[in-house]
């Protein structure tokens, strides 16, 4: 097992990249379980030790949608929470090409973690049950009903929804999602349910006000389109990091938006604080950002 594998099996356990990537880090160095080292190797003794070593971690990291009813009333003041440990994303770097889509690792999350680390060995790993019996004990694995989505990104719905934001055409938006579409974004945990509410929320809360005020750099995250998305700070007019979103789609539309505030994920998916190189405004001449880092 690799690295990234590792990680992503982390990941799947505790829902956290950050957490995911420390304890990876921890078990492939001692010497026992790391690279070329004991009876033990890289295959199974170093998924056991990080399996066990998540285990000493495990909680249960939500999104705001598993917590309460989605909010009427968008144009109210939104609720947070930092004191509660959210769930990460995973950028594309860090995956392993197995389920690992966000739905997938939310529905993991509401299982106890003895019963999330069976099932993951089992229906992901594919350990037979009596090894997972060895290594934890009399637990069985969970059953999911949720599946990883299947839906192929639709590239031209995805370039539509970019410039959206960019040109911050809040009707547009709104055609983009489904009716029972829903939209989170921790730390808050009010969320919202309809393309309507949605773009009523846009409108009340999001600080851009003109064209070129966003801008979005597309990524991927659990296997899903994203994007990082930089808001211009009037006051010095370069674009800070703001948000990543992370998006599920069907066939023609978006059926759900996770916006994560917590910016140092930002580090984590290899991203710049500040977009420099910008025009003072994108859609005013034909110049693409040179993007880097600036302390």
């Amino acid at each position: 097992m690799n690295d990234s594998s590792l990680i992503a099996h982390c990941y799947r356990l505790l829902g956290s990249t950050t957490e995911a990537i420390e304890i990876a880090t921890e078990v492939t160095a001692r010497p026992s379980t790391g690279a070329g080292g004991g009876a033990s190797g890289v295959g199974g003794g170093v998924v056991e030790a990080a399996t066990l070593a998540c285990l000493t971690r495990a909680g249960s990291r939500p999104l705001p949608s598993d917590l309460a009813a989605p909010s009427a009333h968008p144009e109210g003041a939104l609720s947070e929470s930092s004191e509660i440990l959210w769930l990460e994303p995973i950028p594309e770097h860090l995956m392993d090409g197995r389920p690992i889509d966000l739905g997938l690792i939310a529905a993991l999350q509401r299982i106890p973690p003895r019963e999330r680390a069976a099932t993951i060995l089992h229906d992901i790993e594919g350990w037979p049950e009596d090894r997972i019996t060895t290594l934890l004990g009399d637990v069985r694995p969970t059953p999911l009903t949720v599946r990883p989505s299947a839906a192929v990104p639709d590239e031209a719905l995805l370039a539509r929804y970019r410039a959206a934001f960019e040109q911050y055409d809040v009707p547009a938006i709104v055609t983009l999602f489904t009716d029972d579409a829903i939209w989170e974004m921790p730390p808050f945990t009010s969320w919202f349910r309809g393309a309507r509410d949605i773009g009523r929320l846009i409108t009340t809360h999001c600080p851009a006000e003109h064209p070129g005020d966003q801008y979005l750099v597309p990524l991927k995250a659990n296997g899903l389109p994203a994007f990082a998305v930089y808001m211009r700070d009037p006051r010095d007019n370069i674009h800070h990091a703001f948000q990543i979103q992370v998006l599920t789609l069907t066939a023609t539309a978006i059926v759900h938006a996770v916006a994560f505030f917590d910016l140092s994920l930002f580090q984590t998916f290899h991203l710049p604080d500040l977009l420099q190189g910008l025009p003072p405004n994108p859609y005013d001449g034909t110049l693409r950002p040179h993007i880097e880092r600036r302390h």
